[in-house]
């Protein structure tokens, strides 16, 4: 799924909206708009202000800032008033008005996700002499099942309300019920319309928190402080947006858009009961304008980022469109989001290409270092049309690796945990086969000699396990199955026993088909005081196992001038290994299918596998794990591997092999 970062927002200014309808709205007073000059009647309906002097409410301007105010009683201005000149007027009006609202109207929706369920909403003046608490001077009205409602019959002698509903409302992420509180602190010399949602709740905490400190500022002013704070918990500019009480989550702008994105980011991070959550980001949010509950940002985040790689949004669209009809593009909002709160960098020119990892470690996210999975395998990188865009799991393994690669190089994947192998004329990575996989164990090993057994066994961690597989020891003139070891040799291997008793775990005990291998192992089991001696027959370490064509062999045998000078010549050169008639099987693929095939996959779990096999095979699996480093090149004069000695395969926790040439005697070469 990619990730696209790109947007361009209205230039709209907060005062261009609010502080023109005011002094609108006091212009209309002074020229005789919307007046009343009844005292008598204004009295009864209100009455806090029926011990008001008439003489003092006849000489004040009325102004309403609602067009549905049309119903109040309409008559000219006073004779004080209109006796003055224009410019005296309009003067004397910016400088000392009254506000008086008589038979208003107001209406809005209440809504986090297009329903609220509730009966009444509240409207109570505040009193800006007070700071700005609540007065007894209230209204209410009906909530229609879609969350509209309206209030008839307003009369009010100052401009500043408050307005609250609760209701039941489901989250849209997961599902839950929430009955919460909506407010929206308004100006009624503004607009006649206030909706109620999210953001106007944290707006209208705010503000009473700024009105009831030491700032002095005006409603507006701190309304636009306000909301200044409230867009910024969402990475957002509040001026690219209208006020907050003239949006709905169901609208089609950008403004819409916002606020439906914040509402679904809000519920995000309910952990499923929101009423609770909310309740303590508008604590939060109102007592410095800051939100700090990094823990509850950085969940929500990845709560986005999540959402995003799985579909783009797509399932919370489809829940949206149900429920809406139609839901505006908050998609961009979201991603704006998570980019911002995990602080991915500006994808842009200089960027492109770039690879990028969240590093915040309170994030499901987290990752130390490109190769790092403890908790994540996501990366991401900048693309040049797209933006920020999840790098695709075939990608992840080389899109990090600048070290030039050579043709036929193996390299294992950072993520995946696959082999690949470089096609040079391609210039592309592929999955290697078993033999190119080993081959990387091969190298990574790195075995240039024989290492004492005892050291090598000594070393295993624990969470590795080993296979040691050796050349029987020193045996009789009988080379037949049923041919024993000497004296020597049983001593010999009792000896080596006696050496590997670092670990309590007995050695699970395997061997050829062949009699003086069985006694090998038994006998080293023996030396190290191990009471099980119950052995494994494994006919594929017999001598013949690198034999593809025996008749081949002995006519390889009589040109070379021997078993041992055939066996080492093949091993070391691929003599006899290719063609029709070869007399041995690859190298490679003989090696790799005795280690993969037969050993690994008998001994899955084993921790200690002590095997003995014999010399024709012990040469080319030696020469093969060492890459042909340790050199038994006995056909070019060259020395033979000696009794006891052989190879360590061992395997960690992820299935990673490293090969050690091992010795049980004081050389792994024979005299």
């Amino acid at each position: 799924m990619g990730f696209f970062l790109q947007k361009n927002f209205r230039d709209r200014s907060f005062w261009s909206r609010v502080t023109f309808p005011i002094l609108l709205a006091t212009l209309f007073v002074a020229c005789g708009e919307d007046t009343v000059n009844n005292s008598d009647q204004f009295s009864k309906d209100d009455p806090e202000l029926s011990s008001a002097d008439d003489s003092e409410v006849s000489s004040s301007s009325v102004a309403s800032g609602s067009k549905r105010s049309s119903s109040s009683s309409k008559t000219s201005v006073t004779d004080s008033l209109s006796s003055q000149s224009d410019e005296d007027l309009v003067n004397d009006s910016l400088l000392d008005v009254a506000y008086v609202l008589v038979d208003g109207t107001v209406s809005g929706t209440i809504a986090l996700d297009g329903f609220a369920k509730s009966a009444k909403i509240n409207m109570v003046q505040l009193d800006s002499a007070d700071g700005y608490k609540e007065t007894k001077i209230e209204f209410s009205g009906d909530i229609g099942k879609n969350g509209d409602y309206e209030i008839k019959k307003i009369n009010l002698p100052q401009p500043y309300v408050m307005f609250s509903a609760e209701g039941t409302v489901e989250n849209v992420v997961d599902g839950t019920s929430s009955t919460v509180t909506l407010s929206t602190l308004g100006d009624m010399t503004s607009g006649e319309v206030f909706n109620l949602n999210l953001l106007t709740t944290l707006e209208a905490e705010r503000t009473k928190e700024l009105l009831g400190g030491k700032n002095k500022a005006s409603v507006e002013a701190t309304k636009y402080e306000a909301a200044e704070d409230v867009w910024n918990m969402f990475h957002l500019e509040s001026i690219d947006f209208d006020i907050t009480e003239n949006i709905h989550v169901s609208d089609a702008g950008e403004s819409g858009a916002a606020l439906l994105a914040a509402t679904i980011l809000l519920q995000a991070g309910s952990d499923g009961d929101f009423a609770k959550f909310f309740k303590a980001v508008v604590a939060d949010i109102r007592k410095d304008g800051k939100w700090d509950d990094a823990d509850a940002r950085i969940a929500i985040a990845d709560w986005a980022l999540a959402n995003d790689l799985k579909d783009g949004y797509a399932a919370l669209r489809k829940t949206l469109e149900k429920r809406l009809g139609k839901a505006a593009e908050f998609e961009w909002y979201l991603k704006n989001f998570y980019l911002n709160e995990l602080k991915f960098p500006a994808c842009d020119d200089e960027s492109v290409d770039d690879v990028f990892f969240v590093g915040n470690k309170s994030s499901k996210f987290y990752a130390a270092n490109y190769s790092d999975v403890s908790k994540s395998t996501e990366r991401f990188v900048c693309d040049e049309e797209k933006g920020w865009i999840a790098i695709p799991d075939e990608m992840k393994d080389f899109i990090d690796d600048a070290t030039p690669a050579e043709d036929g190089e193996v390299r294992r994947g950072a993520f995946s945990g696959k082999f690949f192998v470089y096609d040079g004329k391609k210039k592309e990575w592929r999955e290697a086969t078993a033999v190119e996989k080993d081959r990387y164990f091969v190298l990574a090993s790195n075995a240039k000699e024989f290492v004492d057994i005892q050291d090598v066994y000594e070393s295993i961690k624990d969470d590795e396990r080993v296979i040691f597989v050796l050349r029987h020891a020193e045996r009789g003139t009988d080379t037949s199955k049923g041919g024993t070891l000497t004296s020597d040799g049983k001593k010999q291997s009792e000896e080596v026993g006696a050496r590997l008793t670092k670990f309590k775990e007995d050695f699970v005990l395997g061997a050829s088909e062949f009699l003086r291998a069985h006694q090998t192992v038994e006998s080293i089991a023996k030396g190290r005081g191990q009471q099980s001696d119950i052995r494994d027959t494994i006919p594929q370490l017999n001598d013949d196992w690198y034999s593809k064509n025996a008749e081949a062999v002995e006519k390889a045998k009589n040109e070379c001038g021997g078993g041992w000078e055939v066996t080492s010549k093949y091993a070391y050169t691929g003599a006899y290994s290719t063609g029709a008639d070869a007399a041995y099987y690859d190298l490679a693929e003989r090696s790799v299918e005795l280690i993969e095939d037969v050993l690994l996959k008998k001994y899955p779990t084993e921790k200690f596998v002590l095997l003995s096999s014999h010399d024709k095979l012990m040469v080319p699996l030696v020469a093969y794990c060492s890459n042909l480093q340790v050199e038994l090149k006995k056909y070019d004069g060259g020395k033979w591997i000696n009794y006891l000695a052989g190879v360590a395969i061992i395997i960690d926790k992820d299935g990673n092999r490293r090969y050690v040439a091992i010795r049980g005697l004081e050389s792994g070469y024979a005299n």
